[in-house]
């Protein structure tokens, strides 16, 4: 239905291309490197925050989209006659969605999905919100449908090293200090329940090895995954070679309908860093 007006944070992280296709409204977060102020994925880039904290030492932080700034998208669908879904960045792990619902509450045609998930895990909801919406559902049914999603997306990743997630206060020290002397390579998943962030799963050696085993770990129950999409998302510095074993491996597992190779952007980079590799499904 074109009266509905899908709208979601940058932080889903999903290509242009696929942006445009669908009409989708992205609410840009706010990256601060020092006292300067960005937008994510606007006029800043992840390039560009590894080049800060390796000449500084010191990890950008980001901030929330305000009230307002939802305000000002919501009132322009109203004013057109349009309903709105919105698919925000966990509330578990930033105020955004708090402040939607806050902005929402002036109107009567705006819906407010928690995603309680993360970059392109998170995209893959706005993408069955589109699909629902091609469907010709209304906002309040897609909105509905995409609710009772949130606890089947898989939201995984693995970590070249904790420094930018121990930094940003996401990890404790113990496990910053044990990852480190131990040489393991953690992999991070969010709680479909809650949001949050925990390590899920240990690895030991090489990098190229442990992205690898990620993988194959990723896919094991490839019964129980939707083959309608899936993501191989990085934060950038991941091998050509690493991406096309994830395609290769996804390819020979099953007929996936698409296969979306995503890069993070901004916000995910600021707490995740370089070399951060993430497969993201949505269960059957």
């Amino acid at each position: 239905m074109k009266d509905v007006v899908i709208t979601a944070d940058s932080t889903c992280d999903l290509p242009p291309h696929i942006i445009e296709k669908n009409n989708i409204i992205i609410t840009p977060l706010s990256v601060l490197l020092g006292d300067k102020s960005y937008l994510d994925g606007i006029d800043v880039f992840p390039d560009d925050i590894y080049k800060y904290v390796e000449k500084t030492g010191i990890l950008p932080k980001t901030s929330a989209v305000t009230p307002a700034q939802y305000y000002e998208v919501f009132e322009k669908a109203s004013q057109e006659g349009k309903a709105v879904v919105h698919i925000g960045l966990s509330s578990a792990i930033s105020s955004s969605y708090q402040n939607a619902c806050i902005a929402a509450s002036e109107f009567d045609n705006i819906y407010c999905v928690d995603s309680k998930s993360l970059c392109t895990a998170m995209g893959l909801l706005v993408l069955k919100a589109c699909d629902f919406r091609a469907k010709g559902f209304d906002a309040k049914k897609i909105a509905n449908r995409v609710n009772s999603l949130v606890p089947k997306v898989s939201t995984t990743f693995v970590l070249d090293n904790l420094e930018y997630l121990h930094k940003g206060g996401r990890c404790s020290g113990v496990a910053k200090f044990s990852a480190n002397v131990l040489g393991i390579k953690p992999s991070i998943a969010v709680d479909p329940k809650t949001g949050k962030l925990d390590v899920a799963k240990k690895y030991r050696g090489k990098m190229d090895v442990v992205y690898k085993q990620y993988i194959n770990d990723s896919l094991k129950d490839i019964n129980k995954i939707d083959t309608s999409r899936i993501v191989i998302a990085n934060s950038g510095g991941i091998s050509p070679d690493i991406i096309s074993f994830a395609k290769g491996v996804i390819e020979g597992k099953a007929n996936f309908g698409e296969i979306i190779l995503a890069d993070a952007k901004c916000t995910i980079s600021s707490h995740c860093g370089p070399k951060t590799l993430a497969i993201f499904y949505i269960r059957k």
